[in-house]
């Protein structure tokens, strides 16, 4: 008979251990970064979201999804085409930096799509007041004008910086721009050139004009070119008369 309480009490610690581990199965353990938000939905229905920290949660109340938010820095490039305030068409890339400052609201209003028509729109005002050299040289003061186009906040995210990335012409643009450059750089090759010779025939001038002023000299580099001559003939003075 004193078998039967320890029997029992095996018996009793088997059954609380088997409950213990049915019991932890039936949670479900998630781990939050302190970067991000957790956005829990049960059979497809928003339940709560969860801050930074180790959360458990009970598996019997359905059928559970976990997305994950981040809330740190993001880049998202948006291209645009668009016309110059010259009515020249071209595509206006910018490169956008944002944070989701809200993570409930970017559920219900998804950050990238707002953010695409805001930038998109931003861009095509900002094109047609701005002239293309303008857009080409990529100032300051034109990521600037961009900027407060698109505003601090768009939906659920804040924006922290925006710039036009790239500015892409049209390939027959491209052509005529770089035929225009071309001839440009030919007409600066000419213009030194004829500077070059204009410099040259002013120096032959000023030497003739000082071997002219100076006999003597113009007799000391005749010796000069005659010492350095080799195998040539040099005649001084004038040609006898037939």
């Amino acid at each position: 008979m004193s078998e039967m309480p320890d029997y029992f009490v095996i018996l009793t610690a088997i059954v609380i251990l088997v409950g213990a581990i049915a019991l932890l199965n039936a949670f479900r353990r998630v781990r939050v970064n302190r970067w991000e938000r957790t956005a829990v939905y049960v059979e497809g229905v928003f339940d709560r979201l969860l801050e930074p920290g180790v959360h458990r949660l009970w598996k019997g109340h359905g059928r559970l999804m976990l997305v994950p938010i981040s809330l740190d820095q993001q880049v998202r490039s948006i291209r645009a085409d668009v016309l110059s305030s010259e009515r020249m068409p071209l595509r206006l890339t910018a490169s956008v930096l944002f944070r989701i400052e809200n993570a409930e609201l970017s559920l219900r209003e998804p950050v990238e799509p707002r953010l695409d028509l805001a930038v998109q729109s931003a861009l095509i005002r900002l094109a047609a007041e701005t002239p293309l050299e303008t857009l080409l040289a990529q100032a300051p003061e034109t990521a600037d004008a961009l900027g407060a186009r698109v505003g601090e906040t768009v939906g659920a995210a804040r924006i922290e910086g925006v710039e036009i990335a790239a500015v892409t012409l049209p390939p027959e643009i491209r052509r005529l721009m770089s035929d225009v450059e071309r001839a440009r750089l030919d007409g600066l090759a000419a213009l030194e050139r004829a500077r070059s010779e204009q410099a040259a025939l002013r120096a032959l001038a000023n030497a003739a004009r000082l071997l002219k002023d100076n006999p003597e000299l113009a007799q000391l580099r005749l010796l000069q070119t005659a010492e350095n001559a080799k195998a040539a003939t040099i005649v001084i003075g004038d040609a006898p008369r037939q």
